[in-house]
């Protein structure tokens, strides 16, 4: 992903966050997963909150699918 990267969403846990990347995909935005800030030890390797990141460019598509706010 060439674009900056935009958070629009955050999950609360790996499974929600791939649910949310699935919806996107779906639709044709691709995303990325992130270990949300201060869960990115080995205690939360496989739980803990995931931020769906999207290209710039689809912020607005990404956001209006999910609907998030600009500052969620």
């Amino acid at each position: 992903m060439a674009d900056d990267l935009v958070r629009v969403a955050v999950a609360h846990d790996g499974a929600e966050a791939e649910m949310i990347a699935g919806l996107l995909t779906a639709e044709g935005i691709p995303s990325m997963l992130v270990r949300s800030g201060g869960f990115d030890f080995a205690g939360f390797l496989a739980a803990g909150p995931r931020d769906v990141m999207v290209p710039a460019a689809a912020e607005s598509k990404a956001r209006e699918l999910l609907g998030t706010q600009d500052h969620d």
